[in-house]
């Protein structure tokens, strides 16, 4: 192992615990006025990438429990940031889109990360992304394989 296992686990649990704090908070409430958990943030994020969903692909994507999704996705409907609306195609499906307002709250959403990621990334050189990029994969690679969580 390497020279600073113990300040990289140190530091990995003070992220933790300020992950922890910010979602009993709620995330960039500052900026976004609503108070949301990181689950809804999450959610928010994936619909306005696809445009609309349907909640089983939601669910997959989250690799959540359907409860939990469904009760974040009850707080993002009273809260008219995502409305259900009727498939194209099939008018039985459901699929979760961004109201108007979720659409401004999304938009908000990816550039309050990417201010985040410049501040993080900004004095790194190339090759320290690829090994940043490297031990977040390990550490994702790692619970799937440990905890046996699949998509």
């Amino acid at each position: 192992m390497a020279n600073y296992t113990r300040e990289i686990s140190h530091m990995m649990d003070r992220m933790l615990t300020k992950v922890l704090k910010q979602d009993r908070k709620g995330y960039y409430q500052e900026q976004l006025i609503f108070k949301l958990s990181l689950l809804d943030v999450l959610a928010v994020k994936m619909i306005g990438e696809h445009k609309a969903l349907d909640l089983a692909s939601l669910i997959k994507g989250l690799e959540l429990d359907r409860n939990l999704v469904d009760t974040s996705l009850k707080n993002l409907i009273g809260l008219k940031l995502v409305m259900k609306q009727k498939g194209k195609r099939d008018k039985r499906e459901k699929l979760l889109v961004l109201t108007e307002q979720g659409h401004v709250l999304y938009q908000k959403l990816m550039q309050a990360q990417l201010s985040e990621l410049e501040f993080i990334l900004n004095d790194i050189t190339i090759n320290e992304e690829k090994t940043i990029l490297k031990f977040l994969s390990k550490i994702v690679q790692y619970h799937t394989e440990k905890y046996e969580i699949n998509e």
